[in-house]
C-alpha cells in the first residue's frame, strides 16, 4: 500500500486531533512533528520546520492562525502537500496566491473545515440545494478567539457554513465589528437578506443557530439539532470529524479527489472577511 509520510506543525489541541487522525489513516505514516506537546503525543521531535520538511511528503499545519500563510508557502515551495487548519490566510488575495502555488508545483493544498463534515451541515446543504431563498438569520456565541487576525476571521467557519448552504452573498453590510461582536447583513439580491450576529466573550457557551426561509418552507439548525418546517429531523451520529478530514486529504493526494472545502468556497469566505474589515 502506498503511504504518505506526514509531519505535523504545532501539536496543541487541534494538532493532537490531527495526530490521532493521521495515525488512524492506514494510508499515512506519521514521521514526527515540530513545536507543541511532542512528548505527550509520543512523536519524534524535529529541531526546525525545514528539518521536518526534508523527511516528509506532506505536512499538517496546526499553528496559530497568523502563521498559516507563511508556513503553507514554505511547505509548498519545498514541494510538499499541505493540510492547513482554517483560516488559510488573512486575505483572499494571499490565499489565492497559495492555491496558485499549489497548482504550479502540482501539490495538494487542503484546507480543513470540519464543520462542513457534520451531519447537520450535510443535511442543510442537501435540503437547501436549488431552493429560492427569502431570508435567514445566524446567531453564534463562543469564548474569545484572541489569536484570530480579526473578528471576521474568528468567524470564518460561520461564513463558510452560510456559503456552503445557500451560496455567497452579493454584498455585505457591517453593523458592528469588534472583538466581542460581529453583526452583518448579507445581501442576496431582490431584498433578500441574511442577518448574522456573532458574540465572543469570556464565559459564553459555544452555540450556533441557523435559520433559512425559502419560498416553500424553512430549515433550522439549533446546536446539533435540525428542523424542517418546525419538525425535528433525525440525523446519523457524528463520526470523527478530524479522521474524516484526514481521509479526504489522503484521497486528494493519492487519488486526485476534490476537497470538500473547495478553493472557490475558501476564497469566497475570506473575500467576505476582507469586505468586513474594509468597512470596519
Amino acid at each position: 500500500m502506498l503511504k504518505v509520510r506526514w509531519g505535523v506543525l504545532g501539536v496543541g489541541r487541534a494538532g493532537k486531533a490531527r495526530v490521532e487522525a493521521i495515525r488512524a489513516d492506514p494510508r499515512c505514516d506519521l514521521v514526527g512533528a515540530w513545536r507543541g506537546d511532542l512528548e505527550g503525543a509520543q512523536l519524534r521531535a524535529f529541531d526546525s520546520f525545514a528539518h521536518m520538511l526534508q523527511h516528509v511528503d506532506a505536512v499538517a499545519i496546526c499553528s496559530p492562525d497568523l502563521f498559516h500563510a507563511d508556513q503553507v508557502h514554505t511547505a509548498l515551495t519545498s514541494r510538499r502537500h499541505v493540510v492547513c487548519e482554517f483560516p488559510l490566510a488573512s486575505t483572499a488575495r494571499e490565499a489565492s496566491s497559495l492555491f496558485a502555488l499549489s497548482i504550479a508545483y502540482d501539490r495538494v493544498l487542503h484546507v480543513e473545515h470540519i464543520e462542513l463534515l457534520t451531519p447537520e451541515a450535510s443535511w442543510l446543504r442537501r435540503r437547501a440545494k436549488d431552493r429560492q431563498l427569502l431570508g435567514g438569520a445566524i446567531r453564534f456565541s463562543s469564548g474569545p478567539r484572541k489569536s484570530a487576525a480579526s473578528p471576521a476571521h474568528a468567524n470564518i467557519a460561520r461564513l463558510h457554513r452560510i456559503i456552503d448552504a445557500v451560496g455567497a452573498p452579493d454584498g455585505v453590510r457591517v453593523e458592528r465589528c469588534n472583538p466581542e461582536q460581529l453583526s452583518l447583513i448579507l445581501d442576496y439580491g431582490d431584498e433578500v437578506e441574511v442577518a448574522v450576529d456573532c458574540r465572543m466573550g469570556e464565559g459564553l457557551e459555544r452555540h450556533l443557530e441557523m435559520v433559512f426561509e425559502f419560498e416553500d418552507g424553512n430549515l433550522r439548525q439549533d446546536g446539533h439539532a435540525v428542523f424542517e418546517d418546525g419538525e425535528a429531523v433525525d440525523l446519523p451520529e457524528a463520526q470523527g470529524l478530524f479522521k474524516a478530514d484526514q481521509l479526504a486529504a489522503s484521497a486528494a493526494i493519492l487519488d486526485g479527489e476534490t476537497s470538500y472545502a473547495s478553493m472557490d468556497k475558501v476564497l469566497a469566505a475570506l473575500g467576505i472577511a476582507d469586505t468586513i474589515m474594509g468597512q470596519a
